[in-house]
């Protein structure tokens, strides 16, 4: 569980296998779990996540590192919420274990 404003969680991400179309690899992936991508640059991809019930959503950032990586970043989209009750976490869990499964083939 996370606290802050907004509640935030960060992880990097190297794959174990070297993946020379990792920006393809987190763009299929996001398609693939119907996350939106609201912005894209060289470096970053800004995409969110669907407003529920337990949720207003999150805003996920996934920073593209020269050494292969990538830094991703899910933080609460109302900017006052202090707690996430750990689905920041989740997400980022989320997102790179479908990555995994994805570069791992």
């Amino acid at each position: 569980m996370s606290f802050g404003f907004p509640a935030y969680h960060t992880e990097k991400y190297s794959p174990k296998i070297k993946d020379e179309n990792i920006r393809e690899t987190v763009r299929k992936t996001l398609e693939d779990i119907s996350w939106t991508i609201r912005e894209e640059t060289a470096n970053k991809i800004l995409a969110s996540t669907s407003m529920n019930m337990r949720s207003w959503g999150e805003k996920i950032h996934i920073n593209f590192l020269t050494d292969g990586s990538i830094s991703v970043t899910s933080k609460c989209a109302l900017p006052t919420q202090c707690v996430d009750w750990g689905k920041n976490k989740k997400n980022i869990n989320y997102l790179l274990n479908n990555i995994q499964s994805k570069t791992n083939k």
